[in-house]
């Protein structure tokens, strides 16, 4: 099986790469240090109507749900992918980390987002993109792990006026998730691991992955 990733394997490291790599591009996200912000005074149902699951004007999402019924761990598992590609569009990234808590566990977000609460970026991801549920594996009562098939032909940054579709478009990407009883008493399901790209997985949905993943833009 695939090794836990860090941040460097998360979108939000894809947008800050050249800025980890040295790169004094201007036109790339700065980040700095940050201690973890506090928990927001949200309630669960009140974060997720905060991420917007069909993406937005600038990266727009297009699900296919097909490949399994939406029970509530491919619900959080949608919304966590969702939440990683409003990040990536997004050019003040402060108010989108300050909601991460309620879809990821504590040591991911600790890890993998509070480091980059005070990024702005003036070279944002653009879409549109598809994905594809394409599998789920109980591995236990709380924890699961739920395969997407993430179309990203046009997923370019923004100033990338003259981008070309990817050849290598379709990404297979899994969320490894945990239901956690969480402050409020209740259980939660939160991602644990993100896999991108699943390699592991990527032997086992890959070629369907890439057959799929040719969409037109609208």
């Amino acid at each position: 099986m695939s090794k836990p990733q860090g941040p460097a394997t998360t979108l939000l490291a894809v947008a800050v790469a050249l800025t980890i790599a040295g790169c004094t591009d201007d036109s790339q996200p700065t980040t700095e240090p940050v201690a973890s912000p506090a928990t927001p005074p949200l309630t669960f149902e009140e974060a997720y109507q905060q991420v917007p699951m069909d993406g937005t004007e600038r990266l727009p999402i297009t699900w296919e749900l097909t490949g399994a019924p939406d029970t509530d761990e491919v619900l959080a598992a949608r919304r966590s992918l969702a939440y990683e590609y409003w990040l990536s569009q997004a050019t003040d990234w402060s108010p989108i980390i300050a909601v991460g808590r309620y879809f990821y566990t504590d040591e991911y977000y600790d890890r993998s987002l509070a480091p980059y609460a005070t990024t702005v970026s003036d070279n944002p991801y653009t879409g549109p993109i598809w994905a594809k549920v394409m599998g789920v594996e109980q591995t236990g009562t709380d924890h699961a792990t739920v395969t997407f098939c993430a179309d990203l032909g046009y997923w370019h940054t923004a100033q990338s006026k003259d981008a070309k579709v990817r050849e290598a478009r379709g990404s297979v990407q899994s969320y490894v998730m945990e239901n956690i009883t969480s402050a409020d008493g209740e259980g939660h399901w939160l991602t644990a691991q993100r896999l991108d790209p699943d390699v592991d997985r990527r032997t086992k949905y890959g070629a369907e992955c890439t057959k799929w993943a040719k969409h037109d833009k609208p």
